[in-house]
């Protein structure tokens, strides 16, 4: 009879996602011409990966809140979830109209906009294009969608993400924040045995 193994183990979304991102990216600059098609996914997942890893901070440093997250973040939003988090960062400072946060707070209308898939109606006189039939059609996450623009995101995300990483290494002992933001592993676990 097999032994049996009580196993407690955690799943870091955030680095799935984040490097999801990365792998899209990547191929999006291994194609001739960058595509929509890889690059829109590749910011939206580093988005995602944000998004998770103020959750996975969150656990880390209020646990007591983030069991009902959806019970005391309602309507509060990411940055909602930031102020808690941060509250017990004495040493973060956070100057939410620079760069690297400010980036994220702009990437709201770009994550909204993918993720509600809501239909963009937009009304403007444009010229035919030479050849007949095709008109340039613009779009809100436009100014998001190119690579040397999503790197720009990835890299103020990774930078304000790192950013508490140090400071929450001051607060708690939590065995994944011995990585750097982004860079940890996929998951952690640990097992005993049963009777």
């Amino acid at each position: 009879m097999p032994a049996l193994r009580n196993v407690e183990e955690e799943i870091y979304t955030h680095e799935y996602l984040w490097r999801s991102s990365t792998a899209l990216l990547d191929r999006s600059r291994a194609e001739a011409q960058s595509s929509y098609h890889l690059v829109l996914p590749a910011l939206l997942m580093a988005v995602l990966a944000f998004e998770a890893f103020v959750n996975f901070c969150g656990l880390v440093c209020r646990p007591d809140l983030w069991k009902d997250e959806k019970k005391h973040f309602k309507g509060k939003g990411l940055e909602g979830k930031i102020e808690v988090i941060v509250e017990d960062l004495p040493d973060f400072r956070w100057c939410k109209g620079q760069r690297p946060y400010q980036t994220i707070r702009t990437l709201e209308a770009f994550r909204s906009a993918v993720a509600h898939g809501k239909v963009i109606a937009s009304h403007y006189i444009a010229e035919a294009q030479e050849g007949g039939g095709h008109f340039s059609f613009s779009h809100v996450w436009d100014n998001y969608i190119s690579p040397s623009a999503v790197e720009a995101a990835r890299t103020d995300i990774k930078a304000f993400s790192q950013s508490l990483v140090l400071a929450l290494r001051k607060v708690s002992e939590h065995p994944h924040l011995n990585f750097d933001a982004f860079e940890g592993s996929l998951a952690s676990g640990s097992a005993s045995s049963v009777g």
